[in-house]
């Protein structure tokens, strides 16, 4: 069990649920995780300690269903930008639209970088991010293969987790100096063209 509760069903009992992790996001960016605990978190919800262990277990369930539903939206937007890939034949358009997707979804989504920093220092909420990490490299390598057929399966697995740890990398620097964004969106779409060609030449 991951100590997340029965979901509510009832609309005034979904607002609060929906209260309360609009909460998280906005503790965790004022305090990060070792001001993050589940009696600041029902301060800044409105809402009595009672309420929130109705909804959570305790503040780690409260951060895997932000990590959840954060990912769910990375996601499925890069799903759908690999399907294209496969067959586009403008891999620069490409990328600039996958990078500009991946941007702007992350700043629709504050405190991203500081929940992926928490996953990384809680072990249940490490483990959680480790198997999505891996399910995202491996559907990269997949993409990679389809479309560079002359690539082994070791080489592809490499590469796409390459892609997938300097692609989080810069969304995550790009989280933190958000004055820098529109330049580090040029850093990973020069190193993606980079490599692309690389791996389409066969080196």
């Amino acid at each position: 069990m991951d100590g997340r509760r029965a979901r509510p069903s009832q609309a005034r009992s979904m607002a609060t649920h929906e209260r309360i992790l609009d909460a998280a996001r906005a503790l965790l960016v004022e305090r990060g995780l070792p001001g993050f605990n589940t009696n600041q978190l029902a301060e800044q919800a409105g809402v009595n300690v009672g309420t929130l262990y109705h909804y959570f277990g305790d503040k780690n369930a409260v951060l895997r269903e932000l990590f959840d539903r954060d990912q769910a939206v990375r996601t499925a937007l890069f799903r759908a930008r690999l399907a294209e890939f496969a067959e586009t034949g403008d891999v620069d358009a490409w990328v600039r639209r996958t990078v500009g997707g991946l941007m702007k979804a992350r700043g629709a989504q504050p405190g991203t970088a500081e929940l992926r920093a928490a996953c990384r220092a809680v072990p249940e909420l490490a483990e959680a991010e480790e198997l999505n990490n891996a399910a995202v490299a491996a559907a990269i390598a997949e993409t990679l293969r389809r479309r560079y057929t002359h690539l082994g399966a070791r080489r592809s697995a490499v590469a796409g987790r390459a892609i997938q740890e300097i692609g989080a990398t810069v969304l995550d620097l790009a989280a933190r100096r958000p004055r820098d964004a529109s330049l580090l969106r040029r850093e990973p779409e020069a190193v993606m063209r980079g490599y692309l060609s690389e791996l389409e030449a066969g080196r």
